[in-house]
């Protein structure tokens, strides 16, 4: 398999009950902050919805992150930079309920039309 215009990295987080919403504020923030890592294209992170014409498909997950690499090189600069150890260790594990669950893969990323 090529690298073909990118990588994808996803991480659905199940943060516990009764977190404040500063603890909130602060995983955004953190995860935010790795935009600034070498090879991160572009970051997203929010809470997990389910709208009320929807099945609720979030299998527990309360929030997800996006980040855009440009390349696997670039996802391995990223998995073993410090910035990413120090956010992991102070803004996430701290409010975990489960082991979040992380996937990763390539493909070019389409722009949707708009009107």
């Amino acid at each position: 398999m090529g690298d073909n215009g990118g990588v994808d990295h996803v991480v659905l987080l199940k943060v516990k009950e009764g977190t404040s919403e500063d603890d909130i504020q602060r995983l955004f923030e953190g995860i935010r902050s790795l935009n600034v890592i070498p090879g991160v294209v572009s970051v997203t992170v929010g809470p997990t919805f389910c709208e009320s014409w929807m099945s609720d498909r979030r299998g527990g997950y309360t929030h997800a992150l996006r980040i855009r690499l440009a390349s696997k090189e670039a996802l391995h600069v990223y998995q073993d930079h410090e910035l990413h150890a120090k956010v992991i260790r102070e803004c996430v594990k701290p409010i975990l309920e489960i082991p979040p669950m992380a996937l990763d893969w390539t493909g070019p990323e389409l722009k949707g039309t708009k009107d």
